[in-house]
């Protein structure tokens, strides 16, 4: 079983598949393109998603949750992101819309700093 993990950056949306023992197993990234719909951005981060799974040969059924580290106000709970200073996102539904465009069974968001201090 696997996890993916998210980075949603102004510059570049980075996404990698790790082991239930945090080993890489591949990586990759696409550029955000920040001044446009956000859908579309998560759109983007869907078909990396896709690609970085086909990639390494391991279908949605593997995957116990993916987790995107954003910049802003993440809201944890409800997987909104209330606003973000370098992307379009207002009080906009960031969990539900790649859940939209992929089949993981579980999306998590958290502010990026809050997740880089995790590690």
């Amino acid at each position: 079983m696997y996890y993916v993990g998210i980075d949603l950056g102004g510059t570049n949306i980075a996404a990698g598949i790790v082991t239930q023992d945090y080993k890489i197993i591949a990586k990759d990234s696409v550029p955000t393109l920040p001044n446009r719909d956000p859908e579309l951005i998560i759109k983007d981060m869907g078909a990396l998603c896709d690609r970085l799974l086909a990639k390494a040969n391991i279908s949605y059924d593997e995957v116990i949750s993916a987790g995107i580290a954003t910049p802003g106000t993440a809201n944890s709970e409800t997987g909104y992101c209330e606003y973000a200073n370098n992307l379009p996102f207002l009080h906009f539904p960031l969990a539900d819309t790649l859940k939209k465009y992929t089949k993981f069974k579980a999306v998590r968001i958290e502010n990026d700093a809050n997740a880089a201090a995790w590690g």
